[in-house]
């Protein structure tokens, strides 16, 4: 996940060869609203919720919104590629990744840092992470969720929202939930919803919710391996040690 500076695409598609390339959405949001001079909150939000949008029908309904403010914005995100930024085209699932706002963070932590001679920036940025990984590591030992904090936080949101669903069974594995007026399809084999956060998260949408506790399935059982505390404590267990002062 980068910004479209031509240099960088290059440059991964040489040393990772095999994995996907995706623009920020926020530098692309940028230059659509500098190059049509278009510069309005109305049209920026119009387009994160394009870029978000999990189905291809959701997509072109928003897009037919922004041909309404400037019909040249659509011939340029075509051009581009929909499967480099939109999440509904996406080839792979990214999850809760659209933008390069990892990598910003860690910029602006360093920026300082960075007019310092390099064994002192390589001492800052040790010393960083020594820290990072005991926050990480304190944050573990406090929770009791399967689930990681902000995880086990979308869950429970979505448990909430499966109390005004209604399942309708059909066969073993599918299940229609009728949210309101609305009806979408369930499927626990795949793990798929038909309104696309299912298997998009990898994580229990409200609708599979519903269908779980109809089932009396455990939500976290349905729940990618990647979102448990389990795999989080292994990320930080390799500890960055101390090392004595530069003049010893």
């Amino acid at each position: 996940m980068s910004d479209r500076n031509e240099s960088i695409w290059k440059g991964t598609a040489n040393v990772y060869p095999e994995s996907e390339h995706y623009a920020c959405i926020w530098h692309l949001s940028v230059n659509v609203l500098k190059n049509f001079n278009r510069n309005t909150e109305d049209l920026k939000i119009l387009f994160f919720t394009l870029a978000k949008a999990y189905r291809k029908q959701q997509f072109e309904k928003i897009m037919g919104r922004i041909d309404q403010i400037d019909t040249r914005i659509r011939p340029y995100l075509f051009d581009i590629g929909y499967s480099k930024w939109s999440r509904a085209y996406s080839n792979c699932k990214r999850t809760w990744t659209m933008t390069s706002n990892i990598a910003e963070s860690l910029n602006n932590v360093n920026r300082s840092a960075r007019r310092l001679p390099v064994i002192s920036l390589l001492e800052f940025m040790r010393v960083t992470i020594q820290r990072w990984i005991h926050k990480h590591n304190e944050e573990a030992d406090k929770t009791t969720s399967i689930l990681t904090k902000n995880y086990d936080i979308y869950l429970q949101n979505s448990i909430v929202l499966s109390c005004n669903m209604r399942v309708i069974s059909s066969i073993v594995d599918l299940h229609v939930v009728a949210e309101g007026a609305k009806k979408y399809i369930v499927n626990l084999n795949t793990r798929m919803c038909s309104c696309g956060r299912f298997q998009h998260y990898e994580i229990s949408c409200g609708h599979a919710i519903a269908v779980l506790r109809y089932r009396k399935l455990h939500e976290a059982d349905f729940c990618y391996a990647f979102y448990s505390l389990k795999n989080f404590k292994d990320a930080y267990a390799i500890p960055v040690e101390p090392i004595p002062c530069e003049s010893t």
